[in-house]
């Protein structure tokens, strides 16, 4: 049997100056709750993180191949809402073949079945949370248990393989998004993980970037060939500066196609090809889209979307469950609701893809139907009998 299960779990008296010392200062939220607990862990058994790990990479798949069908077929991109000055921008990023680098699978666990409740595969959240603070937990805790957590060597390898099939250049620009500690933060880390795979990695403040007369990026006079960033797709290319992008010769990680996939269109795209898939919830543009191949609750999300923001759960056509935001303009998309409670919480598992491989889990739960962005992420062990080095061979 295939099994994920909530247990207590000793919190460690030291972890906040634990996690100040890894660079990780935002675990408390404005509210005085902690966007980190580890009073409670989750547990799998081996064979769930198997079953994660193929789930994740044949959904991936399936995206790409959603990608593949809206690029290629006329007004495709429409149905995804990209403004019509920068599709050419997202089809040539796509024919090219410019390279995902990082994405995170959000998951509902029902009755032993993950579901697809979004990809987070433009500029996801949550690293140091999933990679040194759940590491150095791991090692504290002294468990007899492994644990799965985002490998973080794995992206500083592929890194390397993509230098050296010259797919980025020798320097790497890392661009957060302006005055927000997280992604300053995912900035430092991502540059210590360029550094470590060989490259010139610069921090890059999105305010200091100019574009030279021929269209392209500049940086303290320097031409900027390749750029991980954390602004987001929609607000760039909705931005002055979007009538560059398609001449600027710069690789962005994530590309510019990647814009499709952390769209919440995805979700009725993907329903539309694939109904039925086990893997799937209902979803389409109304809630008849839905009802009709799903009678109960169903979710209302905006296409663009952060951290749970005007998301909305109803029931026999009442709300039940709601949370206000800044993303209420955007068109909606509407999905099946799945009850992913786990011991009576909410709870969301997180499968990371670097490349087109599973590369490790986040947890995050809520006191109610909505993940949202204050949520916790809590750690989690996998009991297993054989080496977890096997899952995350290459």
């Amino acid at each position: 049997m295939v099994r994920l299960r909530r247990r207590l779990s000793p919190a460690r008296p030291n972890w906040k100056s634990e996690a100040d010392r890894l660079g990780y200062h935002y675990y408390q939220n404005a509210d005085g709750s902690f966007a980190w607990r580890e009073d409670v862990r989750y547990e799998f058994d081996d064979s769930a993180l198997g079953l994660l790990r193929k789930v994740a990479e044949t959904l991936h798949q399936l995206c790409l191949e959603v990608v593949d069908e809206a690029v290629l077929r006329p007004n495709g991109l429409d149905e995804f809402y990209i403004p019509r000055k920068v599709q050419n921008v997202v089809r040539d990023s796509w024919l090219r073949h410019d390279p995902f680098l990082i994405g995170r699978f959000d998951l509902a666990w029902c009755k032993g079945q993950p579901k697809l409740i979004e990809y987070n595969a433009d500029t996801p959240a949550t690293l140091p949370e999933s990679t040194r603070m759940h590491t150095v937990w791991h090692e504290q805790l002294e468990e007899s248990h492994t644990h799965a957590p985002l490998q973080a060597q794995s992206l500083v390898d592929y890194l390397m393989s993509l230098r050296q099939a010259n797919r980025i250049s020798d320097t790497i620009h890392i661009v957060p998004y302006p005055d927000n500690i997280e992604d300053i933060t995912h900035a430092l880390y991502y540059q210590q993980w360029a550094k470590q795979a060989g490259l010139h990695a610069i921090h890059c403040e999105l305010k200091d970037l100019e574009v030279t007369h021929q269209g392209k990026l500049l940086h303290k006079g320097q031409v900027v060939r390749s750029m991980i960033r954390m602004y987001p797709w929609e607000l760039m290319f909705r931005d002055s500066g979007a009538r560059h992008l398609r001449d600027c010769e710069c690789t962005f990680l994530n590309p510019p196609w990647t814009a499709l996939l952390s769209n919440k269109a995805l979700l009725p795209a993907l329903w539309k090809r694939y109904p039925g898939h086990p893997n799937l919830l209902a979803a389409g543009y109304s809630p008849e889209d839905v009802t009709r191949a799903h009678a109960g609750p169903y979710v209302e999300k905006p296409i663009h979307a952060r951290g749970g923001e005007n998301v909305r759960v109803f029931k026999n056509g009442q709300i039940i469950c709601a949370e206000v935001g800044t993303y209420h303009s955007y068109p909606k998309i509407y999905q099946e609701f799945a009850d992913h409670r786990i011991d009576g919480v909410t709870a969301s598992v997180g499968a990371w893809i670097i490349g087109e491989r599973f590369s490790g889990l986040t947890m995050r739960e809520s006191h109610d139907p909505i993940v949202r962005h204050t949520s916790p992420i809590v750690p989690h062990l996998i009991r297993e009998k054989n080496r977890f080095s096997k899952i995350f061979a290459w």
